[in-house]
This record gives C-alpha cells, sequence and structure tokens, in this order.
C-alpha cells in the first residue's frame, strides 16, 4: 500500500491495520522461535552424530583392542599346552623308566627268592632223605637184632610166610 493510499483511511482502518500486523508479527515471532528451536535441534542431533561416529570409532577401538587380547591369550594357551605336553611326556617316560627298573629289581628279587626256597628244599629233602635213611636203618637193625633173638619167631613166621623165605634163600 502506498502512502497516499494510506492517508485515505480512516483512523479505525488504521488501528485495524496496525493490530493485524501486530498479530502477523507475533505469529512470525513464534514461527522464528520454533525455527530456531528445530534448528538448535538439528545443531544437537548434528553434533551427537558426531559423537556416535567417535564413540562407533571408539568402540571400533575396543574391538580391535580385544581382539588382539583375545589373539595373544590363545598363543599364551597354545605354548602353555605344548609346554605341559613336554613336561607330561618327560614324566611319562620317568614313570616308564622308573617302572622298567622296578619291574627289573622285583624280578631280580624273585629270582634270587626263588634259587632261596630251591636250595632250602633241596637241604630239606636231603635232610629228610637222611634222617629217613638213618631211622630205617635203625628199624632194620633192630628188627635183625630181634629175630636173631627170637628164632622161635622164625620158625613160626617161616610157617605163615613159606614163599618168602624161600625166595630169599
Amino acid at each position: 500500500m502506498t502512502e497516499k493510499e494510506m492517508k485515505k483511511l480512516s483512523r479505525t482502518d488504521l488501528l485495524q491495520m496496525l493490530i493485524d500486523q501486530s498479530e502477523e508479527m507475533e505469529k512470525l515471532k513464534a514461527e522464528l522461535e520454533k525455527a530456531k528451536a528445530e534448528l538448535k535441534e538439528r545443531e544437537i542431533v548434528l553434533s551427537e552424530a558426531g559423537s556416535i561416529a567417535e564413540a562407533a570409532l571408539a568402540i571400533n577401538g575396543v574391538f580391535e583392542a580385544a581382539q588382539a587380547a583375545s589373539i595373544q591369550y590363545v598363543e599364551s594357551v597354545k605354548k602353555l599346552s605344548e609346554r605341559q605336553d613336554a613336561l607330561a611326556k618327560i614324566k611319562e617316560r620317568e614313570t616308564r623308566e622308573k617302572c622298567e627298573r622296578q619291574i627289573a629289581e622285583t624280578q631280580r628279587r624273585c629270582s634270587a627268592m626263588e634259587a632261596e626256597s630251591k636250595a632250602k628244599c633241596d637241604a630239606m629233602t636231603i635232610k629228610a632223605e637222611a634222617d629217613s635213611k638213618a631211622y630205617w636203618d635203625d628199624v632194620s637193625k633192630r628188627l635183625d637184632k630181634f629175630y636173631n633173638e627170637h628164632a622161635g619167631l622164625r620158625e613160626l613166621l617161616s610157617m605163615v610166610y613159606p614163599k618168602k623165605d624161600q625166595d630169599e634163600k
């Protein structure tokens, strides 16, 4: 609207125009505030997006460190396992050698005990045979003496066992 047209308007019209413009200005101020708030929100979102990206990179670093640590752990477990296997083989070999020595010692002791037992048995057998022979010799002498001292008994025996006496002659 031009200046001329404005001069032609009445006071009420001018006041109405002023009120309309005031309302429009209030509306525009509210829209401006809303736009500023949205802009601020976008800036926060953008800054947070930067933070999220940085956090993702940081988490990536954490994951890489965790991966490296797990690889190192697995390698250390493998090395420990290899050392344990080597120690187990050494212990097994030592145990086998010890067992072989004990078996050899046991066999040696058994052989010695067997030889000692055999010697004792042989000695007992010889003694038993000698005792038996001495006892039999003593019994034979006594029987011969008894037989010789009792002539009547001899005759009686020759009657009971006639074949035996004939075989002896």
